[in-house]
């Protein structure tokens, strides 16, 4: 298993807030089946703006794009995303 960020991008806050209670249970359900392992958000919400990322495990990055195609909140528009992957830093030790 790989791990991947996926991360937000914010279009319209109000869109998002509309969508918010579906979107915490898409999240949920990914929780605990193990896709996610932890995230961050961002109290920034202007359209533009970088809103949060999720650190996700999968063999794939595709496969993290297929979760997350069906998350209400990119279905009706309120944010995309884009998914990396992503690797641990090393900050002054080294990394096995």
């Amino acid at each position: 298993m790989k791990l991947f960020a996926l991360i937000y991008t914010m279009l319209d806050i109000e869109l998002s807030n509309r969508h918010r209670p579906e979107h915490v249970a898409f999240l949920s359900d990914l929780v605990s089946r193990g896709k996610i392992e932890c995230g961050w958000k961002f109290p920034h919400y202007e359209p533009g703006a970088l809103q949060g990322i999720l650190f996700c495990r999968a063999e794939t990055a595709d496969e993290v794009r297929a979760w997350f195609s069906r998350d209400p909140v990119i279905v009706a528009r309120a944010r995309t995303f884009e998914v990396r992957e992503a690797q641990p830093m090393s900050v002054g030790a080294p990394v096995p």
